[in-house]
């Protein structure tokens, strides 16, 4: 689910990049 969220917030934020990666 975290990952969803994650993914669904990039596209939206493109601010939220850096926690894409460091929870990847």
């Amino acid at each position: 689910m975290a990952t969803q969220t994650v993914e669904g917030s990039s596209r939206s934020r493109p601010r939220r990049t850096n926690v894409g990666v460091l929870l990847k």
